[in-house]
């Protein structure tokens, strides 16, 4: 059953996904990604550093700014490979015009 994942994206990396110049994601494997899923990337106002703080500051809340892509998943390599960390996925998509 194809599922749709719903996920944070910085604005700089959305970004560079709306110009194509970015045709993959890298994501903790922990969602059950599958070829043939889409995920929805969401832009975020604050990048996720800015939302984590420090631990002198707290961190930005999350807030996105509406813009959001459906793209599907063609590709999937899972970890430990390459120096891809185990639990780690590195997938290409193709964003849905």
């Amino acid at each position: 059953m194809q599922k749709c994942h719903d996920l944070k994206t910085d604005s700089e990396v959305f970004q560079a996904v709306i110009s194509g110049e970015k045709t993959w994601e890298i994501r903790y494997d922990d969602r059950g990604f599958k070829v043939g899923d889409m995920v929805q990337l969401r832009e975020t106002k604050y990048s996720g550093s800015e939302m984590r703080g420090t631990s002198e500051m707290m961190g930005k809340p999350l807030q996105y700014t509406g813009g959001s892509i459906l793209a599907d998943i063609t590709y999937i390599l899972r970890g430990p490979v390459y120096g891809l960390a185990d639990g780690w996925a590195i997938m290409t998509i193709k964003p849905l015009v």
